[in-house]
């Protein structure tokens, strides 16, 4: 099962500019957060929390940037 996080990179984009910078702030390294984004691995329940605080989600809307599938 794969997920689309295209809305979610954009977020990234608007709120951090660089996916870098939000890695650093969630304080994991670029390649994990790469993973993370193209399905390799998936997100953890802690992550996708601290995810939607930094980026201004509320929790209630995390389903639209976590758990859209790919078609």
């Amino acid at each position: 099962m794969s997920f689309n996080y295209k809305m979610l990179k954009l977020k990234i984009k608007e709120v951090y500019e660089t996916q870098e910078a939000f890695a650093e702030a969630m304080g994991m390294s670029y390649t994990i957060l790469n993973q993370r984004l193209n399905n390799v691995v998936q997100w953890k329940s802690p992550e996708i929390a601290k995810a939607c605080e930094l980026l201004h989600i509320p929790l209630t809307d995390a389903h639209l940037y976590f758990f859209t599938l790919e078609v």
